[in-house]
């Protein structure tokens, strides 16, 4: 137990005193202390000498004012704020403000209340970035200032209250690009998901998006699986049917491979040091010329590459008609990157393959590297569905 004295001028309330029992503060039927957090950052406050003013409110509603946005709380949701409880010292009953029930009606407004920011998108010209759509802020509630201005709000027989958000800065911006020194586009990858499911062109959408505005260091690793996530339901993915094992299952996520191929394509263009790529197990129409595609399962198989420049890169992303377009932007380093192929070989009625295609890099007219990748196609499937879903 500890004995406090103090006097807050800026609220005008005199503390007497406080108990510490436990990890929690207790106060006396005539005294409000606006908030204290224990280790379960649940903060309470005793209302007896307020339960009068609290049964009007609770006959009443509170206006919530959340940037722009005007929200009504009935006082059947007010009621369950208030909860009763006993002192430790004494034994008595009373009545209490709970800190964690206000924040838990906020953190269900919170979804349709907080907004992203959105990425600056950008064109070059004359080496120098220019703005295709503008960057903007977004927002998200500030949960434990909110309640503790609903808390006051309350206490002080107030009808409405404002809520707080915090500022989220997006992370591309024309000022941040040209101060990364990002001033040309490097290379671009392309591939058409034309005749897709409606299912794949909806997964397609969900993890492209994961990829754009991505900026990475000079030499830092890219991994397709890290900065795609979790590929379920909950992440908005839907799902078709597979068979594996003999067996027809449902599956999330197809036609994430076809976002994999077409990083990959980009990654190969824009002159990056490739670290972990495989192709499929057999061609699939979507990565037409066969030998230019990669594949991937989260946990299993990953798409990897260096950034080998000197300079940060950026990665965009675009949907235009059928096509998938991923472009990477850096500094201009004066390198020209030719592609030889791909070209099939070994082709079987079965429609088993093989396919490769050549990377040369050159730099002031001269050969600085060459690589050769190399893909083996099996037969496709007997049954269309035994294939890897996220194709």
């Amino acid at each position: 137990m500890r004995l406090i004295a103090s006097f807050n001028p800026s609220t005008y309330r005199l503390i007497l005193y406080t108990l510490v029992i436990g990890g929690s503060f207790y106060l006396g039927a005539l005294l409000y202390i606006p908030y204290f957090t224990d280790n379960t950052e649940i903060a309470t406050v005793s209302l007896k000498k307020f339960r009068p003013q609290l049964e009007k409110i609770e006959r009443k509603n509170l206006q919530i004012k959340a940037d722009g946005q005007l929200i009504t709380v009935q006082g059947q949701e007010l009621k369950k704020w208030i909860e009763p409880y006993v002192r430790a010292y004494s034994g008595e009953e009373d009545l209490r403000l709970s800190f964690a029930q206000i924040s838990k009606y906020l953190e269900s407004l919170a979804p349709r209340l907080n907004t992203q920011p959105i990425n600056a998108k950008l064109t070059f010209k004359d080496s120098r970035a220019q703005i295709f759509v503008p960057s903007s802020h977004g927002k998200n509630l500030n949960i434990q200032t909110s309640a503790t201005i609903l808390a006051d709000a309350i206490i002080d027989n107030q009808t409405s209250a404002n809520l707080v958000f915090d500022v989220v800065d997006p992370e591309i911006t024309l000022e941040k690009i040209n101060n990364l020194g990002i001033n040309a586009l490097l290379g671009g990858g392309e591939s058409d998901y034309g005749k897709s499911s409606s299912a794949r062109i909806h997964n397609i959408r969900i993890g492209l998006s994961k990829f754009n505005g991505i900026i990475l260091k000079p030499g830092e690793e890219f991994s397709f699986n890290n900065w795609l996530g979790e590929v379920d339901e909950e992440a908005g993915y839907k799902s078709e049917l597979v068979i594996k094992n003999g067996e027809l299952v449902s599956e999330y996520g197809g036609g994430l491979c076809q976002v994999a191929t077409t990083v990959f394509r980009a990654a190969i263009l824009s002159g990056m040091e490739i670290e972990e790529r495989k192709p499929h197990s057999f061609p699939v129409q979507y990565y037409n010329p066969q030998g230019f595609d990669a594949t991937i399962y989260p946990g299993i198989v990953d798409l990897k590459f260096i950034n080998s420049t000197s300079n940060h890169i950026l990665i965009q992303t675009k949907l235009i008609g059928s096509k998938l377009l991923v472009e990477i932007y850096g500094t201009s380093g004066g390198k020209e990157i030719v592609i030889d192929g791909p070209y099939q070989y070994d082709q079987t009625p079965s429609g088993a393959m093989k396919a490769y295609f050549t990377r040369k890099i050159y730099k002031d007219d001269q050969l600085v590297e060459e690589e050769r990748f190399n893909s083996v196609y099996n037969p496709p499937p007997p049954h269309p569905l035994e294939r890897n879903p996220l194709e």
